[in-house]
């Protein structure tokens, strides 16, 4: 029967509910009374507790990851504790998990969750530690929202509880689950924690599991190697497709075809986030004209070390005559400026420009061909083969006849803001 509101364990743990109950234990939240925080205790049930060799066992396990309790994203036990009759384990009330933010994650975040859970599984491999049992409920949040990776060594000991007091094989949660360990749970190994965060980051992207139906369905689609779910992409046409690339391997059936270890995936998510996924922060450059300096927003690339300090360019060009273009680069790196103008200009330098910060990189601009009106110009910046800019800077500007071949043409050319009106004298 499940502890009372109110029972205070240890004469510090105040019961205030009851969340829930498992195979070997009752879970709680409870107050700790001397310093006034909420904290969960997993409490060894009954029967559990009553063995005192498999007891033994949980604590040792339990001991194991307390190598692990550095890391910022993995949740460790705080203290093991004994009142009468009742073996309890005191962690981090975490109430929030994955479960409840899954339809609220955009894709950055969610990859975002992924980096955290392989950065602890990169931590806790290096240690000879396997989570085995990675689903939405194991990842909480803290109270700054920090991702934290809950409950290592909880999977081993449910296997040995199941045979012990169930008198059967324990068989994991299958959504999540990598196929070799529905197979056989002895089989599980750095590579199907992997899997599972691919299944995990497949269930953020798309908004569904990766694999849906009762139990059976489940079981019998993880052991067929024909059987894979829909792509991500064809459930979320946004997600890039290095970031599914990224899932289908992680999810591969044959452990041989994905990510060898966290470190890999970890890096490769990194990429796909710097190239594809990155946030842009509002900016401006200051546009230097004959008729005054103009301030032109635009967004960069979060983190990035290259800045454009300003844009020296002409608001009109008359026909056949040259103009400069300047760009003035700040910050610290290499990187490739690219210029595309109108296919009647001829530039002087090549398009493509490979710079060192600070640098200043321009051009000569002439019209090839007598064509009037506004036009735009696109600059765009890379650093480490990815632009720093959000799209292409596009660049205002209005070509005119020159004096003479106006006279000539008999007409008056009238520029608004909208484009090129003519008309006859």
């Amino acid at each position: 029967m499940p502890l009372s509101k109110g029972h205070v364990l240890s004469r510090k743990y105040e019961i205030i509910d009851f969340l829930g109950r498992g195979l070997i234990f009752e879970v709680y939240r409870a107050r700790h009374t001397r310093l006034d925080r909420e904290v969960a205790l997993k409490v060894l049930i009954p029967e559990v507790a009553a063995d005192l060799e498999f007891t033994r066992f949980i604590i040792k396990t339990i001991r194991a990851t307390a190598s692990l309790d550095a890391h910022p994203h993995i949740s460790w036990v705080h203290d093991i504790d004994k009142d009468g009759v009742y073996i309890f384990f005191v962690m981090d009330y975490l109430p929030t998990d994955l479960t409840s933010l899954i339809d609220k994650l955009d894709l950055e975040a969610s990859v975002n969750v992924a980096l955290a859970v392989l950065d602890a599984l990169s931590y806790a491999h290096r240690h000879g530690l396997i989570h085995k049992d990675i689903r939405p409920t194991n990842v909480r949040f803290s109270e700054t929202g920090e991702p934290l990776l809950v409950d290592f060594g909880m999977a081993e000991v449910a296997a040995k509880a199941a045979v012990k007091f169930k008198k059967t094989a324990y068989l994991p949660p299958p959504t999540y689950a990598a196929p070799e360990q529905i197979k056989s749970f002895s089989l599980a190994d750095e590579r199907s924690d992997l899997y599972s965060v691919g299944a995990l980051l497949y269930h953020m992207l798309t908004k569904r599991p990766p694999f849906e139906g009762d139990i059976k369905q489940i079981y019998y689609q993880k052991l067929s190697p024909q059987f894979m779910p829909p792509k991500p992409r064809s459930l979320n046409e946004n997600i890039p497709p290095k970031l599914e690339e990224a899932i289908l391997k992680a999810m591969a059936y044959d452990p041989q075809d994905r990510f060898q270890t966290a470190d890999e995936m970890l890096s490769f998510l990194l990429d796909v986030r710097k190239r594809y996924i990155a946030r842009f922060l509002p900016s401006q450059y200051e546009e230097r004209r004959p008729e005054g300096n103009f301030s032109v927003k635009y967004k960069v690339r979060e983190n990035t070390p290259i800045q454009i300090a300003h844009v020296e360019m002409p608001s009109v060009v008359l026909a056949n005559v040259p103009y400069k273009i300047t760009v003035s680069l700040v910050g610290d790196g290499k990187g490739k400026i690219k210029l595309d103008v109108p296919e009647f200009f001829s530039l002087s330098a090549p398009s493509v420009q490979e710079f060192e910060v600070p640098a200043e990189v321009s051009w000569y601009v002439i019209t090839t061909k007598e064509r009037y009106g506004a036009y735009e110009i696109a600059l765009d910046v890379e650093s480490e083969d990815v632009s720093i800019l959000e799209r292409p800077l596009k660049l205002p500007i209005l070509v005119l006849p020159i004096e003479g071949k106006e006279k000539k043409a008999g007409k008056r050319t009238i520029f608004n803001l909208f484009g090129l009106i003519e008309g006859g004298e």
